[in-house]
């Protein structure tokens, strides 16, 4: 039998997947374990190489940030909201991959660990005070907690490593919007 909101069309997840059959209140559930008890987020986060609800949860994210982002900057913000955060999101799992090298799993099972808090972060990017100190909590506190839990490296290890990658990735935004 299957669980409920699940079809044999929709994407079946794990008890922390974004399930695609209820968007809205999923979504508000998984901020909300991202948020509130990000351990145990990561502790049920499924470890196959599944991409389809982890990219349609940043899809989703895109389409909030995009919203948000044409209220707070215009049209061309807007934009890059809506098409560059899936794309992008493969290049930063590749760095958070690196840093935590020799850990447990592939490549892919690290982009499901990056997606979800960068899919957190995504609309409170368009807030801008929010966005510096949402930008070290998802990549420094969630994905430090994400690669230890997930990856099974060190604690430290994980916590160097996420914090050095969100600091070259927020200087290097900083430097961007400073241009």
């Amino acid at each position: 039998m299957a669980k409920r909101g699940y079809t044999r069309d929709t994407i079946r997840g794990g008890a922390s997947d974004w399930d695609v059959s209820r968007p809205f209140s999923s979504y508000l559930r998984m901020l909300g374990g991202l948020v509130a008890h990000p351990v145990r987020f990561f502790e049920v986060l499924p470890r196959v190489p599944d991409v389809r609800a982890p990219a349609l949860f940043l899809v989703f994210s895109g389409l909030l940030a995009t919203a948000l982002w044409f209220l707070f900057g215009g049209l061309y913000p807007a934009l890059a909201a809506l098409l560059v955060p899936l794309p992008l999101s493969l290049p930063v799992a590749g760095l958070y991959h690196l840093g935590s090298i020799g850990g447990r799993y592939g490549y892919l099972v690290t982009w499901r660990t990056v997606a979800y808090p960068f899919g957190f972060y995504l609309p409170l990017s368009a807030v801008p005070v929010a966005r510096w100190v949402a930008a070290v909590y998802a990549g420094a506190v969630l994905l430090g907690v994400g690669l230890a839990t997930v990856r099974e490296i060190g604690v430290a290890r994980a916590a160097l490593a996420s914090v050095t990658i969100t600091a070259l990735l927020v200087l290097a935004a900083y430097l961007l919007v400073a241009r």
